[in-house]
């Protein structure tokens, strides 16, 4: 994946769970490992999940969202 795909795919699955749980939702997708730039990014991870009704939420949306980037 190019540095501007991992950008727009980062972009995309935070502004799915913004849309599916809300603004005030408090974690969010970051790179990973956490802190890495697009380039040197391996994947993407979760800001702070503390409960597993947020990681279920974040599963089911990067899944959404993988398979869109997918096709």
């Amino acid at each position: 994946m190019t540095k501007t795909d991992k950008k727009k795919y980062l972009k995309a699955l935070n502004r799915s769970l913004k849309k599916e749980a809300g603004k005030d939702f408090g974690t969010t997708f970051v790179f990973y490992p956490v802190g890495a730039k697009p380039k040197t990014a391996t994947g993407v991870t979760m800001s702070d999940a503390t409960d597993s009704r947020a990681l279920d939420v974040m599963a089911a949306v990067q899944a959404r969202v993988f398979a869109e980037f997918s096709q």
